[in-house]
């Protein structure tokens, strides 16, 4: 199936392919995790999406409604559930280390009570589901293309999130950065201003099962993580103090914990590590202090654990005690080893950026859920209106087997080119 889209520009921009940019690997094969702390690139018959880690199993999803299990450290893999040309997970988690769940295009909605041996289907919706929280069998949030939903039933019916309520903050602050459903009555979102990790938050949250919602703030803060740990909200970012002395405050790393999301408190656990880079990315098992270090101050007492490090990392990562996935070009795995001190790679951190806006207006043809392609640069002394063409050759499955460009300005086409190559190996034509 082949796809045309027109693209009229203006002037001074950047335009990137707007596709769904899944590429299909290679071979199946038991992908070998080294001792080391050296990367590995596992090679699948299917594109892995998305990572999390369940006590000492890590789990991967993706294309043809693929959940796979390791419980080596990434050594060997298990299909336990897979669906030729079906739906496409875009996230798989666990609550626990008996309740998981996964969803993605097509209103996709799985989830497992035997601890991943059996997934069932569930009723989601119709439109991809692009973020998905559960705290128990009943109870969970979604966001979807269009919306942000709850429920309370096991997904036997949803209800908007703050339905007539919060109307101002939320279009001041449309962009759902995470979800997290804390336990049968807790749930909230981490609601931005902007896609991006960097952009200023609001807190959404309901303490009644969805009754009422609330809009609440962190004075000073910018907060780059929200997630669940040991049955409390945790979020990870930075704060500004002592801005009454002369010269203004400072921003400092923080991390906050709180058990309705209204009352927060100050970790007193070692953040020293995240002074260099901050810490982003967080997940159960820590935040990324250093492209190549985790801290992991959620437990009684700051941890570290070190791997090589990797200039293509990303915010899609999970670990267990010995090893360490992430989701880019393909799934790296690599060893880990605990240290006492932290490190201090110089290599960039990844930024995790959030879907849509709630309220946005409908997109016309294909629309970009998971993005691995580069930029279309086009020249910065333009004026005036081009139209570009891109063609895209999508599967049965939504995932994009080829892309062209035609349109773009030919007298920089040299310059032009070398800003084409996509990330997977295919290249645009210009």
């Amino acid at each position: 199936m082949c796809r045309m889209i027109s693209l009229n520009m203006k002037a001074v921009v950047v335009v990137f392919l707007i596709c769904f940019a899944v590429f299909l690997s290679t071979s199946v094969g038991a992908a070998q995790v080294p001792q080391t702390l050296d990367w590995r690139t596992h090679n699948l018959s299917f594109r892995v999406l998305n990572t999390t880690s369940v006590g000492s199993s890590l789990w991967i999803c993706g294309t043809d409604e693929t959940l796979a299990v390791s419980s080596d450290a990434g050594e060997h893999w298990q299909v336990k559930h897979q669906t030729l040309d079906g739906a496409v997970p875009l996230n798989v988690d666990f609550a626990n280390e008996k309740f998981g769940f996964a969803a993605g295009t097509g209103g996709l909605l799985l989830a497992t009570e035997d601890g991943g041996e059996t997934w069932v289907p569930h009723s989601g919706s119709k439109d991809a589901i692009l973020q998905i929280s559960f705290s128990d069998p009943k109870h969970g949030l979604i966001r979807t293309l269009s919306s942000l939903l709850f429920t309370g039933d096991g997904s036997a019916s949803w209800q908007v999130v703050s339905a007539g309520q919060n109307t101002d903050d939320i279009k001041h602050f449309p962009y759902t950065f995470s979800l997290v459903a804390l336990d049968s009555v807790h749930m909230a979102v981490m609601m931005k201003e902007g896609s991006a990790q960097y952009q200023g938050q609001r807190f959404l949250v309901t303490d009644d099962s969805g009754k009422s919602w609330k809009f609440v703030a962190i004075p000073n803060t910018t907060l780059y993580s929200f997630l669940r740990v040991d049955g409390k909200y945790w979020t990870v970012g930075t704060e500004v103090i002592h801005k009454d002395q002369p010269g203004g405050g400072y921003g400092v790393p923080v991390a906050l914990y709180s058990s309705d999301g209204e009352q927060w408190e100050h970790s007193s656990h070692d953040l020293s590590a995240c002074k260099l880079h901050m810490c982003v990315g967080c997940t159960t098992k820590g935040c990324l202090s250093a492209n190549g270090t985790i801290s992991d101050f959620f437990s009684d007492k700051t941890s570290y654990k070190e791997f090589s490090p990797d200039s293509s990392l990303t915010s899609r990562w999970s670990a267990t005690a010995s090893a360490v996935c992430f989701v880019g070009k393909g799934l790296r795995c690599a060893g880990l080893k605990s240290v006492d001190k932290p490190g201090s790679s110089e290599g960039s951190l990844p930024v995790a950026v959030g879907p849509k806006p709630l309220g946005g207006p409908a997109t016309q043809g294909p629309q970009c859920l998971v993005c691995g392609l580069d930029g279309i640069l086009i020249d910065n002394k333009a004026q005036g209106s081009y139209t570009i063409k891109l063609t895209l050759d999508i599967g049965r499955n939504g995932v994009v087997r080829s892309a062209a460009a035609e349109g773009a300005l030919r007298h920089r086409r040299s310059s032009l080119r070398s800003n084409k190559r996509l990330r997977n190996g295919y290249s645009s034509h210009i």
